[in-house]
């Protein structure tokens, strides 16, 4: 792990270095507006910018309720990833999260996997 991934203290998640993946761990159950989206977008461009992670999975375990303003901020995300050929895996979407993905169509405009695990062998799979 480097100095910056140390030193890097995002408020809402954690960062797991997984040799040249980044796994991302949300900390809060409930991510909406009254949360800092801004912020939030920040931390997550942080990891690709500031890092250098292009291959991110994102455990979504314990987030019961995801909001169009947070869904905006994965999109952004994913697009960003994608000019640098980098990718992006969402996983262990709760019920309430999966409705939302499949409501609005995103479930198939994300890489969706059951686990951390099947995401990272996705990643290492392509390789």
């Amino acid at each position: 792990m480097s100095d910056h991934t140390k030193n890097f203290q995002p408020f809402y998640f954690s960062l797991e270095p997984n040799g040249k993946i980044a796994v991302v761990r949300f900390k809060h159950p409930r991510l909406s507006e009254e949360d800092n989206v801004e912020q939030l977008g920040f931390e997550l461009m942080h990891i690709v910018d500031q890092l250098g992670y292009n291959q991110i999975v994102l455990s979504m375990k314990g987030v019961e309720w995801i909001t169009s303003s947070i869904i905006g901020k994965l999109i952004h995300l994913h697009r960003h990833l994608q000019r640098i050929n980098g990718e992006l895996a969402l996983c262990e979407l709760a019920p309430g999260v999966v409705d939302v993905m499949e409501t609005s169509r995103l479930d198939t405009y994300f890489c969706i996997l059951p686990g951390v695990e099947e995401s990272i062998s996705q990643f290492e799979t392509k390789k």
